[in-house]
This record gives C-alpha cells, sequence and structure tokens, in this order.
C-alpha cells in the first residue's frame, strides 16, 4: 500500500522517493510486473501499473533540517503523508527523548500548519493515548501508537499490577 522513509531533509531527498516508488510517467520505478505486488504476473499489466501507482509516499521528518527545509519538501509532486518523528525532532533541537517539550511541540505544530495549507496528510508517533487524542485534535490523521513489544509489555505489567505483583 505504500512507503515510508526515515530521515528526509531535502527536497531532492523527497522526488528521489518519489521517483523510486512510482512507475513512468510518475516516477522511474523499474518496470518489472512479475513480482509479488502484482502477483506474479497474474494481475493485468496496465492494471498493475495503474494500481501500483496508487502506491502512498510517506516522508518522515525527524529533524531540524528537514524542518527547515519543509516548504520545498512540501513542493514535491507525489508525496501523501509527511509524518513527524518526535523522539528523533527532540534530539535533534537538543532535548533527546522530550517529546513534550515546548521545543517540540512548537515544530511539530510549525509542520502541522504547513502541510495541511497545501492539502497534505501528517502523521506522528505517540505513545500514550493522551498525545494521540491531542495530536488527533491538532489535525494529524496518521497516528503510530507505541510498538508491539512496548504495548504488550504495558498490558502485561497492568496484569501484574492489579493482581499485587512485581
Amino acid at each position: 500500500m505504500g512507503i515510508q522513509v526515515p530521515s528526509v531533509e531535502s527536497a531532492e531527498q523527497a522526488r528521489e522517493i518519489v521517483q523510486a516508488a512510482k512507475y513512468a510517467p510518475a516516477g522511474s520505478r523499474g518496470g518489472c510486473r512479475f513480482v509479488r505486488a502484482s502477483k506474479y504476473s497474474s494481475i493485468e499489466r496496465s492494471e498493475y501499473f495503474e494500481q501500483a501507482n496508487r502506491t502512498l509516499v510517506i516522508v518522515q521528518v525527524e529533524g531540524l533540517e528537514g524542518i527547515e527545509n519543509l516548504e520545498a519538501i512540501l513542493e514535491v509532486a507525489g508525496i501523501d503523508i509527511v509524518f513527524i518523528g518526535p523522539y528523533d525532532l527532540s534530539q535533534s533541537l537538543g532535548v533527546t527523548g522530550e517529546i513534550d517539550h515546548p521545543a517540540v511541540q512548537e515544530k511539530m505544530r510549525e509542520v502541522i500548519a504547513a502541510a495541511s495549507e497545501k492539502n497534505i496528510v501528517v502523521g506522528t508517533f505517540v505513545d500514550t493515548i493522551e498525545n494521540a487524542v491531542k495530536w488527533k485534535e491538532t489535525g494529524i490523521r496518521y497516528l503510530s501508537y507505541s510498538v508491539d513489544m512496548g504495548i504488550f509489555y504495558e498490558a502485561c505489567r497492568s496484569i501484574v499490577s492489579a493482581v499485587g505483583g512485581t
């Protein structure tokens, strides 16, 4: 359904990503249709290439350099979602791990505003329900919640705590 690429810092990188993800005329992806995505050629060729060019292109803007180049990145045709990496952004801003720090929050809001003006969907990573609700209310439409092992760990910790274990 799509490709998500981390650490995008320039419009040139974004263009290269779109080119690699799309078939001509939208890109320059290799034209082999004998791949798993085309069910090893069982999908009629014109249908496959049309479907494949609907692949979502998600660029992760995770650092100050990417945000400084955001306007140019957003001008690249073919980007569907801009994903903010809050932890990497916090590190880039010198407040490693402090994703609720005002500087991190301000930069995230800048990305949301700029992308929204261009009708580009914005996504981010959250690891608390409170942050999921907060960012959804600010206009983020693509939320990545925690990671599988983190969710599993929290569930196990809650169970152990509920039964009085350590």
